[in-house]
């Protein structure tokens, strides 16, 4: 590692929202039948998910019949539960029509969306807060008591004016027999046009229908997001890529009847077929009160229009209004905590192995793409016995004395990676100067221990021009804990977690052809981690600070990062008592590296080896051949002293109800023309 200026930074605390752990949402297009033979049936939705709280449901309604050809219409939902809802479209009365046909309409499309409640963050740092609020407050031109409106306090503020969707999920004030005749009261909801980055009002929309005040609270969903978003997300069922956008839309969406009244808005993505839109009216600028629906659709654009009822009147026309939009490339399952599923690390050294010979066998298996390494200076591995705060998975790997790991075929991060990895503190040999977990070709490692000012610890990056910053630890660790780096190129710093939450940053940044963990590529023998680590793995992508959380607790609770189960190899050979058994001797042994019969049956004791009265007495021999391979003779390999080699036959017996000796072993004979054999 070349030299270092030792340089302090210190920065305050985060101001974060206290954001939901686990949570799940789901977007589709369901078709609702015609009611036009005056049906009352509201169409069941099965969710593709059992949420673990009820969510919340939005829909936006396409042109139904055709745009221009169609009578107003809202979606209404009941029934909501973490299961399913009841979905159905309703009419208002109107002057248009004859009593006798209000109510039921023709078919329609639906976009919807449904989302558990809470404050939440998509793997892309994306903000979604979904919450309720039983109101009773409402605008309308004709209806009885006050208007009146509920303000929603959005804490801490959103980045930008956002994106509001809000939609009514009871219908505990309808007195009609929807769908079958017209709605009453008619409601919907309405926002008013002076939303903010911290706070928005809502009410439910009457629009230009009458009738007396209303009598109860409904239940309203709302759901705020920052505009003019690009992003993606998971479906955490199939593992594609589901891009989405958010779109607040200018001050230009009009009426049903107005000319040119269907309006076009381009997507800011691009789609190969036409995308899932769910929207709301952004503003309530016109007296008569109004909703927004979709009157076109492909993949470059989506037609809006705002509908209005003809309770008073027959005309639709509208003056121009605001829509905030939210639109998903095709339809999905999102479960925030199956999110790690999806998304694999470009390298996974596990640490599992039985052993690790070293010298220039890359026997550090790497799981995901063939980074395999090289164990160097007596890199190995071994099965921890946890008196700390938490044990590791399976076996971990011991990297004392100036051991360390070559990447065989190093490889390539860029600006965003994550590098996560459990450490046993603490680091005995305090008089290192620095403990590194790898390092990059020419200038940059990755983070380091620092401990120039023992026992003052520290954490630090150097970066690829040589600059070094450190920032102040915890010198009281003891045990296995659980560190994850996150270096964001975007925002030029690299972010520590330990143990599943955020711990402080550094305003530096790394990248390059990784070709060592656990030193530096400028003193393999004197940078070293000197320590036992395990779980070594490196993402190329920032992982969020909920899936930071989910893998903490996935491998606190001896699980695989993504929650899977770990399946650890059996390290000791598997014997009965009283019989033979032919014991396969790994083929690594092809080495020079020396294994003795300790080193690969070590669950058998030492001190019973080759004591036939012992209960747990155990013996190994060797075949040797004779030169006509018809038969053959016995030696015993000592339990320490002959290396055991590549290629031979050993033979493991354990105690038996007599007696046994080399002389008293069964007589075996090899014969290369007996089909037996």
């Amino acid at each position: 590692m070349k030299k270092r200026n030792a340089v302090v930074w210190i920065i305050t605390a985060l101001l974060l929202p206290l954001f939901a752990y686990g949570w799940k949402m789901e977007s589709d297009t369901i078709t609702l039948p015609a009611t036009v033979s005056g049906s009352t049936t509201w169409q069941h939705i099965a969710f593709k998910q059992t949420y673990d709280t009820t969510p919340l449901v939005f829909a936006l309604v396409d042109e139904g019949s055709g745009y221009n050809g169609d009578t107003p219409v809202i979606i209404r939902v009941k029934n909501v539960t973490t299961t399913g809802c009841d979905m159905v479209q309703v009419e208002a009365s109107s002057v248009a029509e004859p009593a006798s046909d209000q109510g039921p309409h023709p078919a329609v499309n639906v976009h919807y969306l449904v989302i558990e409640p809470g404050d939440h963050l998509l793997p892309d740092g994306t903000r979604i807060l979904a919450e309720t609020r039983n109101i009773k407050a409402k605008q309308g031109k004709n209806s009885q008591g006050a208007d009146s409106w509920v303000t929603i306090n959005l804490s801490p503020a959103f980045s930008t004016t956002p994106v509001v969707l809000a939609m009514i999920q009871t219908t505990v004030n309808e007195s009609a027999a929807i769908p079958g005749v017209a709605s009453t009261p008619w409601l919907t909801t309405t926002i008013r046009k002076n939303i903010s980055s911290g706070q928005f009002r809502v009410a439910l929309e009457r629009a230009e229908t009458q009738g007396s005040a209303l009598s109860q609270n409904e239940t309203v969903a709302y759901m705020v997001v920052d505009s003019g978003i690009q992003g993606s997300l998971f479906d955490t069922q199939t593992c594609d890529t589901i891009a989405y956008e958010t779109i607040r839309t200018s001050d230009s969406v009009i009426g049903w009847d107005n000319s040119g009244g269907c309006k076009a808005f381009s997507f800011s993505g691009s789609y190969t077929n036409p995308p899932l839109v769910i929207g709301h009216q952004n503003s309530r600028d016109g007296n008569d009160g109004g909703w927004l629906r979709r009157c076109a659709l492909d993949a470059t654009s989506v037609g809006l229009t705002i509908d209005e009822d003809q309770a008073k009147d027959n005309e639709r026309r509208h003056t121009s209004e605001i829509a905030g939009l939210m639109i998903f490339e095709k339809p999905f399952v999102f479960d925030s905590v199956h999110t790690l599923s999806c998304r694999k690390p470009i390298a996974e050294y596990r640490h599992d192995a039985c052993y690790w010979l070293g010298g220039s066998v890359a026997d550090i298996e790497e799981r995901q793409n063939g980074y395999n390494a090289v164990a160097m200076n007596g890199a190995d591995t071994f099965t921890p016995v946890s008196s700390s705060q938490y044990a590791t998975l399976c076996r971990a790997g011991t990297i004392t004395g100036g051991a360390y790991a070559a990447i065989d075929t190093p490889f390539s991060l860029g600006q965003n990676w994550t590098l996560s990895v459990w450490v046993k503190f603490p680091i005995p040999d305090t008089s290192q100067a620095y403990h590194i977990l790898g390092s990059f070709t020419g200038t940059g490692d990755l983070p380091i221990f620092d401990f120039i000012n023992y026992p003052d610890i520290k954490w630090a990056v150097y970066d690829n021009s040589g600059s070094y910053q450190t920032k102040d630890f915890n010198d009281t660790l003891s045990g296995w804990h659980h560190f994850v780096f996150v270096n964001d190129g975007n925002a030029g710093e690299t972010r520590l977690y330990l143990d599943g939450q955020y711990h402080s940053r550094i305003n530096l940044t790394t990248s390059g052809t990784l070709e060592v963990l656990y030193t530096s590529t400028d003193g393999y023998d004197t940078q070293n981690l000197d320590t036992d680590a395990d779980e070594f793995k490196l993402w190329d992508a920032i992982l969020s600070d909920n899936e930071i959380d989910m893998l903490y607790q996935n491998e606190k609770a001896g699980k695989n990062y993504d929650g899977s189960v770990r399946t650890c190899p059996t390290c000791k050979a598997t014997a009965t008592a009283g019989i033979w058994g032919l014991i396969g001797i790994p083929g690594d042994l092809r080495t020079a590296s020396a294994k003795e019969v300790a080193d690969i049956f070590d669950e058998f004791p030492a001190g019973s080896y080759n004591q036939p009265n012992n209960s747990d007495g155990w013996v190994v021999y060797k075949r040797v051949y004779s030169t006509t391979n018809n038969s053959s003779g016995y030696t015993v390999v000592p339990y320490t002293g002959e290396d055991l080699q590549f290629g031979q036959g050993y033979w493991l017996a354990t105690k038996a109800t007599t007696q046994w000796s080399e002389n008293g072993t069964p007589s075996v004979e090899y014969n290369a023309t007996d089909a037996a054999c």
